[in-house]
C-alpha cells in the first residue's frame, strides 16, 4: 500500500465533496461578477497598504480605515460575495475534519482521550 496512492483517493474523495463542488461554483460565480472582483481587488489593496503602515511603526490614517470598512461593508453586503464565504468556510470545516481524522490515524492513543 503506497501513501501517495492513498492521498490521491482522499483528494478524489474530497472533490466529490458537497463542499468542494459549492466552493467551486461559488468562485466561479465571484469570478464572473466584476463588481465582487473590484470589491475583493479594493479589499485586498487596502489591506495591503495597512498592514505595510503597522510593519513600518506607522499606525494607519483614519482616511485608512474608514475607506477599508465601508469597502468591508460592501463586500459583507454582496450577496455573491456572501455564498462564497459561506462556501470557503464549509470547506475548510471539512478540511479540518479530515486533519483531525488523519491524526486520529495517526496517534490513536489520542482520539480515545478526546
Amino acid at each position: 500500500m503506497d501513501i501517495f496512492v492513498k492521498a490521491k483517493e482522499l483528494g478524489s474523495e474530497i472533490r466529490k465533496t458537497d463542499e468542494f463542488n459549492e466552493l467551486n461554483r461559488t468562485t466561479e460565480n465571484v469570478k464572473g461578477d466584476p463588481e465582487a472582483n473590484q470589491l475583493i481587488e479594493k479589499i485586498q489593496k487596502l489591506q495591503q497598504q495597512i498592514q505595510f503602515s503597522q510593519q513600518s511603526g506607522v499606525e494607519p490614517n483614519q482616511e485608512q480605515i474608514d475607506e477599508f470598512n465601508s469597502a468591508k461593508g460592501e463586500m459583507d453586503a454582496s450577496l455573491t460575495i456572501q455564498a462564497y464565504a459561506r462556501a470557503r468556510n464549509n470547506f475548510d470545516q471539512l478540511m479540518q475534519d479530515v486533519n483531525k481524522a488523519i491524526s486520529d490515524g495517526i496517534n490513536p492513543e489520542q482520539e480515545k482521550e478526546e
